[in-house]
């Protein structure tokens, strides 16, 4: 008992002893500066200022004053100064910098440009390769078409990508000599490179107006020659049976233009053929002509492999007949002419299957 007492006595002496210190501690601390206390004289003394410069820390927050701002350099001779704006702290002003873009030192690359995609190979120069030779007593003729191919249709942009149309490089080849046009698709009359540039040659009434704005007359006058209103070309072919090699030939004879015929006044009245080429004489010139197609992914191939590949969409227009007639002669209706088409085109077909059926 007595022991629970003096412990009881010891612990209550403890805690008066500490809450004594904290309040000593609490009262010292509120008279040396635990507020925003007014600096001492010493701090606004001249021995005291000169102290604090010079061991560089001011002995309060409010008596530290902004370093001065650096004198601005001048600008130059010629060059006007950068405005700063004034935000209330210095700083440093800001002067355009006076050396201009060196050129003279910069070299310049003079070497032949590419185009951008990889080219495998260069077709200038190559030769088509040559066909077989057909043995008539070999052969088993069978039927002779015209097709029409519509450089409108996208399956034959690569007759009419501008700058390298098909019709503009035929033309240059009968200018320059390389080609040789004829009359009709059966090759017996030659005619001249000024023959043919003047079948595709239109000609329009021109009205005349005087200097008083009346209209005096009108004038014929003849159009040049746009390669862009060449849109068709018609091809004529035989299909007949090789018994030496056992299969169905598909061989192009001729290639010519279609020109649509106008009134002076621009009306359509039918079509015209200025000129016939003879396919195996253009073959030399279409190898060597590169053709690209990059939408469908065409590259280095040529006119000729166009051709013999046939990569191109076409319509049956004409088949071999007494008469002599083609299919919008005897069926006028365009939806009648497609339906003939396609029928001709499905017999051509059974023909290459059925000379296998035993």
């Amino acid at each position: 008992m007595k022991r629970n007492i003096l412990f009881s006595v010891l612990l209550l002496l403890a805690v008066c002893i500490t809450v004594d210190v904290v309040a000593q501690k609490a009262k010292k601390g509120s008279k040396g500066g635990g507020g925003a206390a007014a600096p001492s004289k010493k701090s606004t003394s001249k021995k005291g200022g000169k102290k604090n410069s010079k061991d560089n820390k001011p002995t309060d927050a409010t008596t530290t004053t902004a370093p001065t701002p650096a004198p601005a350099e001048s600008p130059a001779v010629g060059e006007a100064p950068v405005a700063v704006e004034d935000t209330g702290v210095a700083s440093i002003d800001v002067v355009a910098e006076s050396d201009s873009f060196d050129f003279a030192s910069v070299a310049v690359d003079s070497s032949k440009p590419q185009d951008g995609y990889y080219k495998l190979a260069n077709l200038k120069g190559a030769k088509p390769f040559p066909f077989p030779e057909n043995d008539k007593n070999s052969t088993k003729f069978y039927k002779r078409i015209w097709r029409e191919i519509n450089t409108t249709d996208s399956e034959n942009r690569i007759f009419s990508i501008p700058g390298e149309t098909l019709i503009q490089f035929i033309m240059d080849g009968l200018k320059n000599g390389k080609l040789v046009a004829y009359e009709d698709d059966a090759f017996k009359k030659k005619i001249t490179y000024t023959k043919v540039l003047a079948k595709f040659r239109d000609s329009s009434i021109m009205t005349l107006i005087d200097t008083t704005g009346e209209i005096t007359g009108t004038k014929t006058v003849a159009n040049q020659f746009n390669p862009d209103s060449v849109t068709r070309f018609e091809i004529k072919e035989d299909i007949f049976f090789d018994k030496v090699r056992g299969r169905v030939v598909t061989e192009i004879i001729g290639i010519g233009p279609v020109k649509k015929l106008k009134t002076t006044t621009g009306v359509e009245i039918g079509d015209s053929h200025p000129f016939f080429l003879n396919f195996k004489h253009c073959r030399n010139l279409f190898a060597a002509k590169e053709v690209i197609d990059p939408q469908r992914d065409i590259y280095n191939i040529s006119f000729d492999d166009v051709f013999i590949q046939r990569s191109f969409k076409s319509t049956i227009i004409k088949e071999s007949n007494p008469a002599d007639l083609r299919i919008k002669d005897k069926y006028p209706d365009r939806a009648r002419q497609i339906k003939e088409s396609n029928r001709i085109e499905r017999e051509i077909q059974r023909y290459k299957r059925n000379l296998w059926k035993f």
